[in-house]
């Protein structure tokens, strides 16, 4: 077995780019071919085998091997629970036998040829919750297999869960087998909601009608010859696989291959050969892929299936690509996004970051309303973003101007000539001012009288890290670990967290990091059909409530930061939306596992992670003593914990004028939540919106906060406004707050705040999207 850690080490850095396997690839066949050649030189078996989950039959079916009887793929099925590739889909656990004959769930399939082959070890390959297939590799020798080769097995099937979903369903739908524009009168300019600050001004494309009419078009002339569909098909081929390289780029934690459909589409030969079919018969290339598209739409759309039904985007953005290099090169660009304004009425995290990798200029949502994970990630890449109620919009013609003020919320159609000078005037003296800064080391901040205010920072995305440094951050307060999970098609295997997670602690070179572990549901929707379509999302599996639920998709997560966190003296692990003691222990339950588990298996490891909660539910501040007697830490959410002490949903435009931060209740609980902390001995924090409100600052000083967590960006403000106050005059001003028993009473004191203090603006109070 000598060397075996290195080939194992190598097999999964040769997996890490999934992209090269799937390009490098004639069509999905040879893409499953390669990758069991691959993982089988690797671990040295003489067997490894790919098997997956056909939904409609209910079988696991045999689809690439090498060293069984090649005749065998596509003959040998079997049922969930039959045979020991079987019991590895019911269980959705490993199977490891040195004596594979012997097991009673051991099913011989003759045309196999498999009885020479005694060491067995099979690993479920899965997305989420929902079951894609089972890998699998055999040895002649007895007990050949080792824990490494289990683990590494693992690892390999995560990674490749994701593209063998899309060839599952590609595979699946090889068996299964207009829209008028209309004027917009006097729209030009509409007010809205500012989602992420800047400008752009730029053609419109339409979100899900650009390419969507390209395919549906009824009264088109269509051309194309099979040399023009065949460079059409090279060259987007290259636009998908240069889009997936600027990702990478762009954004280090979407190294899963977003454009997996796509590709896979193009490799397979059922989608193409159709299209090539209808060519030769005379059709042109244009009306081919147009009517192959139409019909691959319909079997989408009438899917039973989720995961097919959510594959509709994609058909129609594969189609439209290759109708646009059917057609002669425009000088306006290629089709896809490239500096556009694009009007859409909704938008998932995933295809945000398309749009990104397209280089968008920037986004008008058109449905009034945007989840606030949407908007994070739009200031994280710097993307202009206005939210309006104007489902209008959606009609406008393709190419229109449109300016979008991302700064006051503001959207100009086809705006005039002195408006665009205005704008551009603006902007010139924004980047002088930019210019003329100093950097501003904010880690620190003391006060007028010399107490000392940590600025951490909040980290969405892992481009957000140098800014972090250069502000002087003191560490992260709050790393939000859902974003490589909102930013990818399916769910990150461990491996693919950990290398995330392992950049974050390295780049902030041992200050504090705190890990919040999976906050999703509610306005966090996920891309995955199993995590959607709650009556009440709300208050239904979101936060700490999914991770016990699916204890699996939790521990993957804590190992990967626990291993992830290995040196580092300042680690802490955070849970989101704890209502009671009893979720609480039991979340801690899952850490010690894990601290166990990987002992036993021998991965370096943090040892000593320190434990910790979010405070955003009622519930917990009637009992927060008991929660300081258990918890290292806190964190106050302040957006959700407004939300559900006012009952308000913060996302809802036409119930905004509830959600008050100032609201007396808000201020009270915030008030005891602290002191017990504080009387406790135990650190707290804020790390939501109110932690950069200018106006609210003074009250949070004021009753004991010490920590504040924010954006990098608001570093810079945040730093200037605490070194203008004193801590008792903040004391002062909190309780005055505390006894106003009304908003308007409260808005008195602050006001009276404000007259006294001159230095800076007093600003509007937040009220996040």
């Amino acid at each position: 077995m000598t060397g075996k850690r290195q080939d194992l080490l190598n097999m999964l850095c040769d997996l890490s780019d999934l992209s090269a396997l799937v390009t490098g690839s004639e069509n999905i066949e040879n893409f499953l071919q390669r990758t069991v050649a691959l993982v089988s030189g690797h671990l040295g078996t003489p067997v490894c085998s790919i098997y997956l989950y056909d939904e409609t039959a209910g079988e696991l079916v045999l689809k690439a091997t090498i060293g069984l009887n090649p005749e065998a793929v596509g003959r040998v099925r079997m049922e969930s629970g039959q045979g020991l590739v079987g019991t590895v889909m019911a269980t959705r656990q490993p199977v490891c036998e040195g004596h594979a004959s012997k097991n009673p769930q051991f099913r011989y399939f003759p045309e196999t040829d498999e009885l020479p082959y005694e060491s067995f070890l099979a690993v479920p390959i899965q997305k989420g919750v929902v079951n894609i297939g089972v890998l699998v590799v055999q040895h002649t020798a007895a007990n050949y297999f080792e824990t490494s080769d289990v683990m590494a097995l693992k690892a390999t099937g995560a990674q490749l869960a994701a593209v063998l979903e899309n060839a599952r369903l590609l595979m699946d739908l090889q068996r299964m087998c207009s829209i008028p524009e209309r004027p917009v009168d006097d729209l030009t300019f509409i007010k809205g909601q500012s989602a992420s600050g800047g400008f752009a001004f730029a053609r419109a494309t339409i979100r899900g009608r650009s390419h969507g009419r390209l395919v549906a078009e009824p009264d088109v002339v269509d051309s194309g010859t099979m040399v023009d569909f065949l460079r059409a098909v090279k060259r987007t081929g290259e636009q998908l696989n240069a889009l997936q390289q600027r990702c990478a780029e762009r954004l280090p934690e979407s190294t899963a291959l977003i454009f997996a459909a796509h590709f896979m589409m193009l490799k397979d030969p059922k989608f193409i050969d159709r299209m090539k079919a209808q060519i030769e018969k005379g059709d042109p290339a244009s009306r081919a892929v147009r009517e192959v598209a139409r019909h691959y739409l319909d079997l989408f759309a009438d899917s039973p299936h989720p995961y097919i039904r959510e594959k509709v985007s994609d058909i129609e953005d594969l189609a439209g690509r290759l109708l646009n290099n059917l057609a002669p090169p425009s000088p306006d660009g290629n089709g896809d996004s490239t500096n556009r304004v694009v009007v859409a009425r909704e938008l998932y995290p995933s295809e945000l970051l398309k749009l990104a990798a397209e280089s968008v200029a920037g986004i008008v949502l058109a449905n009034g309303g945007v989840t606030s994970h949407v908007a994070i990630i739009s200031r994280s890449l710097k993307i202009p973003m206005v939210v309006v109620q104007c489902p209008d919009l959606m009609n406008l013609p393709e190419e229109t101007p449109v300016l979008v003020d991302g700064d006051v919320g503001n959207v100009y159609v086809d705006p005039s000539a002195d408006i665009i000078a205005r704008f551009d005037a603006r902007n010139q003296a924004r980047q002088q001012v930019a210019a003329q800064k100093t950097s501003v080391r904010a880690g620190t901040a003391p006060t007028r009288d010399g107490t000392r205010i940590d600025l951490m920072a909040n980290i969405n995305l892992l481009g957000e890290l140098p800014l972090a440094r250069e502000m002087g951050a003191a560490g992260i307060g709050l790393y939000r670990t859902e974003f490589p999970f909102l930013i990818r098609p399916s769910f990150p295997s461990e491996t693919e967290q950990y290398l995330v997670y392992r950049q974050v602690v390295e780049a902030m070179d041992n200050k504090p990091v705190v890990f919040r572990t999976l906050d999703i549901g509610g306005e966090k929707t996920l891309a995955f059909p199993e995590t959607t379509n709650e009556p009440n999302p709300e208050l239904g599996l979101r936060a700490i409530r999914f991770t016990l639920a699916y204890r699996d998709i939790f521990e993957q997560q804590v190992r990967a930061i626990l291993r992830a966190a290995v040196g580092s003296d300042s680690v802490g692990i955070m849970f989101p939306l704890i209502s009671s003691l009893d979720d609480f222990y039991r979340a801690r339950e899952v850490v010690r596992d894990c601290l166990v588990r990987l002992k036993e298996e021998g991965l370096a490891h943090n040892t000593h992670p320190a434990i910790g909660m979010m405070v955003e539910l009622p519930s917990v501040v009637e009992i927060m003593s008991e929660f300081a007697a258990e918890a290292d830490f806190f964190a106050i959410g302040t957006n959700d914990f407004v939300q559900y002490m006012l009952g308000v949903d913060r996302s809802n435009k036409r119930v905004a004028d509830y959600y008050r931060p100032e609201h007396p209740s808000v201020l009270r609980a915030l008030a005891r939540v602290v002191r017990v902390a504080a009387d406790h001995g135990k650190p707290i924090s804020i790390c939501g919106e109110m932690g950069h409100d200018e106006a609210m600052i003074p009250f949070l000083l004021g009753i004991g906060i010490r920590r504040l967590s924010i954006d990098p960006q608001f570093m810079p403000a945040v730093h200037q406004r605490i070194l203008d106050l004193a801590i008792d005059a903040c004391r002062e001003h909190a309780q005055a707050l505390l006894a106003a028993g009304s908003i308007d009473a409260v808005h008195n004191v602050l006001a009276q705040f404000r007259d006294r203090s001159k230095s800076i603006p007093f600003p509007a109070l937040i009220h996040p999207v």
